[in-house]
């Protein structure tokens, strides 16, 4: 019974994240490999968003609050709107968010390595950015490795998340 009540909850690996290398809200870089050791959960957002982003940020500064105690677990929020979101405004949305310690990292590039990055390494819709952003969560492994999507605006997907990143966080700790 207990070898099939774990078998119920595996998660497909779906690709290993590609390489990169874009620039936090504190100037630091961030690449694939910060990714690993850790379950994060990626989205892609930009701070002048009146649609979607408001409530994705708002769901993903509840999981930041709730996993505050959980040091196996990251959160990255990607600016698909690098022309506005520079780095000081990143940092301010981050503070505007109750952002306190390096747990969640606001991303920004230029454009094109945005895209790249979202359509390609993330096979999600990047072609009218910023307003034709996916509005996906991500969930990422300790190995980099992408293992699910989720609605970010919708709360019985963020429960199904929770699951999931809690199953990740104990194959972490095992």
């Amino acid at each position: 019974m207990i070898q099939k009540a774990n078998s119920s909850h595996t998660l497909p690996v779906i690709k290993s994240v590609p390489p990169f290398s874009f620039v936090t809200q504190h100037g630091d870089q961030f690449s694939e490999e910060n990714f690993e050791g850790k379950a994060t959960v990626l989205d892609f957002i930009f701070t002048s968003c009146a649609g979607p982003c408001p409530m994705m940020t708002s769901n993903m500064k509840d999981l930041y609050r709730d996993y505050h105690n959980v040091p196996e677990v990251q959160f990255v929020s990607v600016t698909v709107d690098p022309t506005v979101d520079n780095q000081d405004i990143l940092q301010q949305y981050a503070l505007a968010h109750g952002v306190e310690d390096d747990r969640w990292q606001f991303l920004t590039s230029d454009l094109e390595s945005i895209k790249d990055l979202k359509k390609n390494g993330f096979l999600l819709y990047a072609d009218q950015l910023p307003q034709g952003h996916a509005i996906k969560f991500v969930l990422i492994d300790e190995k980099g490795q992408i293992r699910k999507y989720y609605d970010g605006t919708e709360k019985a997907s963020m429960a199904v998340l929770r699951n999931d990143l809690n199953h990740l966080v104990k194959q972490i700790r095992s």
